[in-house]
Formats: structure tokens, sequence, C-alpha cells
């Protein structure tokens, strides 16, 4: 079966300060605190990146910027907590694709439409990765793994929206596997490590180091694109599933009647932050690339993607859990 799936993925790279966090102090601060809320534990995606994007975004708002950790439902709780807060701006989700993907996997979740988009601030790749000793090297290694033993093959699913879609897709194309959840990426990732399970998809950048350590192996890549860095020369998973494509991105909305100049002050303030010589160089170590741009362009962007998760979850015959 010829599969097509671009994804959403508004993961955001891997944590690695606990708890709240207070982004690096400027000169003539004013009185208010804004907030980058992560919809994941600390060690999750999202952590690094945002509070780089922090630690910029205050020199530009002139304001304390904190980062700000929600785990919990598969990003549900930290994207409610946003959807309540006052409409002023200060409140932020780290928006990944579990806006467009919970509505279809899991019961009770949120709507897209809930929040007003502020700016989409990358795109990139996941991988396909395994634990060095498991004997797999390739994706058709995987694939024959799975077919061997039907149900046994565990994948990270709850914690970062793609990386649970790339799981069912996985076994629509392999046969039946073991799916199992943790509440963030991280510890999805160190599950890996220690052999509890198979294997698990994750973003390029929050799984670069464990790979260049040796620690995980990748063994595929879920976009067209040949990587750079700690991924190059790893094969596309279309290679071995026709069609299989998987384009993650990561994003910043507020709260659905946030005011119009409110929301053009932040995108502006991002714009700028994306501009900066060194977001762009860690943007481009993580394989990812940045994108920027209007409102509108991020709600396009969530727009489109919540119609392709809507028609992977009918062609899967995947129902809320």
């Amino acid at each position: 079966m010829f599969l097509r799936y671009i994804a959403v993925v508004g993961t955001f790279l891997a944590a690695v300060l606990p708890g709240l966090a207070q982004a690096q102090g400027v000169g003539n601060i004013g009185g208010k605190v804004y907030r980058i809320v992560i919809p994941g534990a600390p060690g999750g995606p999202g952590g690094v990146i945002a509070h780089l994007l922090a630690s910029k975004l205050q020199i530009h708002l002139k304001e304390t910027v904190i980062v700000e950790y929600k785990p919990g439902a598969g990003g549900n709780i930290a994207e409610e907590y946003v959807a309540k807060s006052a409409p002023d701006g200060t409140t932020m989700l780290f928006t990944i694709p579990a806006v467009v993907t919970n509505p279809f996997f899991q019961k009770h979740a949120l709507e897209p439409d809930v929040l007003a988009p502020i700016i989409q601030l990358n795109s990139g790749p996941f991988a396909l990765l395994v634990n060095p000793n498991s004997g797999m090297k390739t994706a058709a290694d995987v694939v024959a793994k799975i077919r061997s033993a039907p149900g046994a093959v565990g994948c990270n699913v709850g914690a970062v929206a793609t990386a649970t879609v790339s799981c069912y897709l996985l076994q629509a194309h392999a046969g039946p596997m073991l799916f199992v959840a943790y509440q963030g990426g991280a510890q999805g990732l160190a599950a890996l490590e220690r052999g509890e399970i198979q294997t698990a998809f994750d973003f390029t950048s929050s799984s670069a180091a464990a790979v260049r350590e040796g620690r995980l192996r990748a063994v595929a890549l879920t976009t067209l694109e040949p990587a750079s860095g700690d991924f190059k020369g790893v094969p596309p998973l279309a290679d071995t599933i026709p069609g299989f494509e998987i384009i993650g991105w990561q994003g910043i909305g507020v709260t659905k009647d946030t005011p119009r100049d409110i929301v053009m002050k932040l995108n502006e303030a991002y714009n700028k932050v994306l501009a900066e010589d060194e977001v762009k160089e860690f943007m481009r170590k993580g394989n990812l690339e940045s994108v920027g741009g209007t409102p509108e362009v991020f709600a396009a962007r969530i727009k489109r993607d919540y119609a392709f998760y809507g028609k992977v979850a009918k062609d899967n015959k995947i129902e809320p859990q």
C-alpha cells in the first residue's frame, strides 16, 4: 500500500533544566513575566530550544521570560492551561503536533482552535531509533523483527504526537506491535537504551546526543531529503516503506482571545530571535530548518495537518482512547 504521511510535529527539542527555570537576565527588565509552557516533562522535547528562545526573547520584549513544564495527557494539560490563561500574551504554548493529533487519538482532547497561532519555529525529520545491541542495523531489519514476533516489538507512544503516529504507521506496514506509553520523550529514549522497548521515533534534535555517543542507533529518517550532522548518511524510511514521510515542526501559540496587536508583537519578537546567528546555528546542528513568518503561515500549517491526521486516523481505523 502506497503511503504518504506528511505529519505535523511540533514536538520541541530535548530539555536539560528541571522544573521551572528562568532565562538569563538582561538589563531594564519590566514587571511582566512571560511563560513558555512545555507540554512534557523536563528532559523531553522542548526544553533546550525553549530556554534558548527565552533568553533571547526577553531581550526583545524587555520582560522576564521563563520556561515552565506541564506534562501529562499527551500535551492536553499544557494546552488547556494555556487556553484558559489570561488573553494578554504572557502565557505561551510551545506548540507541538499534539494540538492536531490529540482530537483523533484521545477522548476529551481540545481542538486546535482554542489557540491563536503566533509563529512556526522550525521543521525537521524524526529518526527511527533502535538499541545498538539489538542486532538491527537497518529499517528492513526492524520490519523483519516486527514480522517475526507479532505484538512483541515495543514502540514509544504517548509523549510525542508524531512519534505515536509514526509507530501506528510502522505497524500498518510491518504488522502488530506493542505500544508503550511514556510521560516524556526522554523517558522513552531511556527505556530504549535499557532495552525495555525495541524501537522509538524521536525528533533528530533531541536524539542527536544519544546517536552521537553510540547509545542509540538511527536506522532511518522520516523525511526524504539527505540529513546532515549526526544523521548524515542515514537513509529515508521511504526506501523501505514507500511513501512514508513525517515532517515535524514546532511553534508558539497563545489563547485564542488574545488581541491582534499582542499576537503581532510576539510574532515580531520571535522572528527577530529566529534571525539571530546563534539560533540559526542551533537549528542547523539539530538538522532543523527555521521557518518563521506570519501567524497566518502557522495557522495554515495547523489546518493542513489537522486534516492530514484526521485522514491517518480514519485510514488506520484509529479510535480516540
